[in-house]
């Protein structure tokens, strides 16, 4: 940091001394006397003629300046003279020195400490300490009003040097994080070694630096990784570029050209699916040009090349050919596969939507697949059978099911295991509830129940929402599975407010 300013006083006037009177007869010599003039001899001498010293100092380049210019020094009778304004005038000076050279002696820190553009403005920055050490100097002349204004100018000039070097090591610092995250290595190099010349000791560049030296292995990778993409090598493309993350975790666009490798496999082999087809079509291959174009219409649901040619495949082969689609339509009807079904049946009524077999087909289909997913509902959370709603409701499915010839051929196990639970559920269970006769209890779908100790209701099995209120306590709010054997349910105020 830089030296604070010593400014050394104008010692004060001393008094005269009356000389002792003479003798009159022969006295020993006052060797304590003379030595106090001698003291205050040497005093006055030294504050004389040592010139006050004030030094700006750079801690880069060591060089200063020693103002010893007398112009403006006491003269000889100033010493025996009081200098109340001059020394109060000398304080003003010294505190508005103090405010403006804080500011100086932060700059002044942070630029040699952070070495703040110096490899290229050393110059600069020197002619900016010898302004600094030309104020010291017009300042120890007693030049008060001329120091302080060039102290400020000093100041303002290192604040601007300051901030010229910080902005220009954002803006280099910013080009070549962009230019890493865009993989342009030249720019990179050129501009993080302009913002490391102007701040060869900032933290930040050390982590973006280590990103530049591995930016041209990252590159490398990359560009063999495009090179095996050309050549169809798609698994070695992957692992350059999963190697290439490995490199530089923080690499852009690793994870979208992994997607693109994946989208041009997928692509290419729709292609070769479809282009087999189309083969087997133009030798009239129809069964195996028939399969190509379900299969690709399975990879690309509605891709208008697969309908193309599925349609062409139709027009050739005609009837026989619906048979057959109606045929595999009902194979996969009693296989359960019953989307495909469906589909087959859609297939066969873009055809023809007259056909009837198509019509009922897919009607049935649609209607098995509703009715098995509402059985699996109930059968996947059999206690919602306790409201009355879900048990009709589930009553009337069973029904569906039973009268379903493809789900009793199919599924015959969920019918049996639904009616088995609807019979469960359909006998009431008792319970007993106890109480202590101030809690309102209310009970889903059976409403209010009056106030009790202890009461027995006959349930169906399930789920319940069981509720209490009373005076002075917090509602109570229990949900029961009312099974066989079940314990009795206390419901009592267990939390007073």
């Amino acid at each position: 940091m830089t030296d604070p300013i010593k400014i050394k006083s104008i010692a004060p006037s001393f008094a005269q001394t009356e000389p002792a009177p003479e003798p009159q007869k022969k006295r020993s010599i006052p060797w304590p006397l003379i030595l106090v003039l001698v003291v205050v001899v040497g005093a006055f001498l030294a504050i004389q003629f040592i010139p006050t010293q004030i030094t700006y100092e750079s801690s880069v380049t060591k060089r200063s300046v020693n103002v010893t210019d007398r112009s403006n020094a006491p003269t000889e009778s100033d010493i025996d003279e009081v200098l109340p304004f001059r020394d109060t005038e000398l304080l003003r000076a010294q505190e508005s020195a103090k405010a403006i050279l804080a500011e100086f002696a932060e700059l002044q820190d942070q630029v040699e400490d952070e070495q703040l553009g110096l490899s290229d403005y050393q110059d600069v920055y020197d002619a900016i300490i010898d302004a600094a050490n030309q104020a010291d100097a017009s300042f120890a002349r007693r030049e008060y009003e001329v120091a302080i204004e060039q102290y400020r100018d000093a100041t303002a000039r290192l604040r601007e040097y300051v901030y010229t070097q910080e902005t220009k090591f954002e803006q280099a610092f910013e080009t070549g994080y962009a230019a890493i995250i865009s993989r342009e290595l030249n720019t990179a190099q050129a501009e993080l070694g302009r913002a490391k010349e102007i701040k060869p000791n900032d933290e930040s560049l050390s982590h973006v630096l280590n990103r530049l030296e591995k930016l041209p292995q990252v590159n490398s990778l990359i560009r063999e990784s495009r090179r095996a993409l050309l050549r169809k090598e798609y698994d070695r493309a992957e692992l350059l570029l999963i190697e290439a993350r490995e490199v530089d975790p923080e690499t852009q666009n690793i994870d979208q050209q992994l997607l693109e490798i994946q989208q041009i496999q997928l692509e290419e082999g729709y292609k070769l699916v479809l282009t087999e087809a189309y083969s087997a079509l133009n030798q009239d291959d129809l069964d195996t040009a028939r399969r190509g174009f379900e299969r690709a219409l399975r990879m690309r649901p509605n891709d208008p090349g697969a309908i193309t040619g599925l349609n062409e495949v139709l027009n050739r082969v005609g009837n026989s050919t619906i048979g057959e689609m109606k045929a595999t339509a009902e194979r996969y009807e009693r296989d359960g596969d019953l989307r495909s079904a469906m589909q087959v049946y859609a297939e066969v009524l873009e055809l023809d939507n007259n056909l009837q077999f198509a019509l009922d087909g897919h009607a049935r289909t649609q209607e098995t697949i509703r009715i098995t997913a509402a059985m699996e509902r109930i059968l996947a959370d059999p206690d919602m059978l306790s409201s009355n709603d879900e048990f009709v409701a589930a009553q009337s499915i069973l029904k569906e099911a039973q009268e379903h010839a493809s789900i009793q051929s199919t599924n015959p196990a969920k019918v049996s295991k639904l009616a088995t639970l609807l019979e469960t559920a359909s006998k009431p269970l008792p319970i007993v509830l106890v109480s202590d006769s101030e809690m309102e209890v209310r009970l889903a779908t059976v409403g209010q129940l009056e106030p009790f100790d202890r009461k027995v209701l006959s349930l169906r099995p399930g789920r319940y929402l069981l509720t209490g209120s009373a005076n002075g306590c917090r509602d109570v709010r229990k949900t029961i599975v009312v099974t066989e054997g079940m314990d009795p349910i206390a419901i009592v105020c267990v939390e007073p407010i």
